[in-house]
């Protein structure tokens, strides 16, 4: 295995319109909802604060308030949004893709390599995606009955994931709905078992969790052992909201190795695995160092409501699915990687990912109209391990 390094990321999500003064880290995840209607004024403001914040990486992916990054939805129902002064999306998907430092994800994953300042580099694999289960008229939305097609995208070798919905039963609590995650998206995080995984979309489910999956059971399917949770300490205050599962945490470090099998290092996996919606995926992407900005926070009117329409159907990937019927019976089940009843695929070699970090980042606080003004979480900062390449010997560079 390649040593890692601690890493700090900064993740956040739901910020629809607001630009909060962010804290430094290595790497700045954003799942989501950049904007209220995604008009491409909204959207240029976000991506200026994107492009201004100092980060190695920004990690971006939009959400179901960013309706004009979703082309066929935009083409069916932009005129309930926009009337007739409509936008055009593919200007408003260019500024997402203006700016090297800022890496946007349309559900696919791609390799991340960026340069510390004692020449180390950094690898990770990261998959995003916009999706989120249709409720009501908002972009990319997915049915029951297309989840498992569309998670099944995500590369087992992923070691970050991020999606705008979060997965049932984790950091998806819903004072309407009650738990408002997506099973099947849990389903593969216990498949694939990144090192993080983060989300926004409920806003009201703000916080941090450890999941340790079960990978033992062979009679119960996506088993999981236990979940830990991270409170914010002083959630009242100003006081940076800090997670840190990195080695140097000891007791609580996460025990995700990042191990990517036998399967994956022999080329064997199906190829669906991280065959994308909109390209080719696993594309290599060498950052430069960002810059330095002072922050402006300028407060944004929410969005009006807006009335139930069927959703717009997804793009669906040229690349026809290749899970046979035995590997169906036998997915989520634990127990040794050799054994005909165990998920074969997606234990062996793999044991080292053991546990998972579950982040919901929404900034928003709470929902529209926001009848007692608005509130707003704290971006979160977790620590943890990714593989790095120790920088090179001074007779190397000499």
């Amino acid at each position: 295995m390649m040593p890692t390094r601690r890493t700090r990321i900064v993740c956040i999500s739901d910020t629809h319109n607001q630009t909060p003064k962010l804290p430094a880290g290595d790497i700045l995840i954003h799942a989501g909802d950049l904007t209220n209607q995604g008009t491409y004024s909204e959207l240029r403001k976000a991506t200026k604060w994107l492009q201004q914040a100092d980060f190695k990486v920004k990690i971006v992916i939009c959400g179901n308030h960013d309706v004009t990054c979703d082309i066929p939805f935009y083409q069916e129902h932009g005129k309930y949004f926009h009337n007739q002064d409509l936008e055009d999306p593919q200007q408003c998907i260019a500024l997402l893709q203006s700016d090297p430092s800022v890496v946007y994800l349309k559900h696919k994953s791609k390799h991340i390599r960026f340069t510390r300042e004692d020449g180390a580099v950094t690898s990770l694999k990261v998959f995003g995606s916009p999706y989120s289960p249709a409720r009501g008229l908002w972009a990319f939305g997915y049915a029951p009955e297309e989840a498992l097609g569309l998670w099944d995208k995500i590369p087992l070798d992923s070691d970050i994931v991020v999606t705008h919905t979060p997965a049932k039963f984790h950091r998806d609590e819903c004072s309407e709905r009650g738990t408002a995650g997506c099973e099947v998206l849990r389903e593969t995080l216990w498949r694939v078992r990144p090192r993080l995984f983060v989300c926004g979309h409920v806003h009201e489910a703000y916080g941090v969790e450890v999941v340790e999956w079960d990978l033992s059971s062979l009679n119960v399917g996506f088993k999981e052992a236990e979940v830990r949770y991270w409170d914010d300490p002083q959630a009242s205050t100003k006081k940076q909201y800090t997670v840190d599962i990195s080695s140097r945490a000891r007791s609580v470090a996460l025990r995700n190795d990042g191990s990517v099998g036998d399967l994956v290092d022999t080329g064997q996996l199906p190829r669906v695995r991280g065959i994308e919606v909109d390209g080719p995926a696993d594309d290599v992407l060498h950052v430069p160092e960002g810059r330095k900005a002072t922050l402006p926070n300028p407060p944004e009117p929410c969005q009006p409501p807006f009335r139930d329409f069927e959703k717009a159907q997804i793009p669906i990937s040229a690349e026809p699915e290749r899970i046979h019927i035995k590997q169906l019976a036998t997915r989520g089940h634990g127990g040794l990687a050799s054994s005909a009843r165990s998920d074969q695929e997606a234990i062996s070699g793999r044991e080292g990912r053991i546990e998972s970090c579950i982040v919901n980042a929404a900034y928003m606080a709470n929902n529209w109209p926001h009848k007692a003004g608005k509130r707003f979480h704290k971006p979160i900062v977790i620590d943890l391990e990714l593989s790095t390449e120790p920088p090179p010997s001074p007779q190397a560079r000499d």
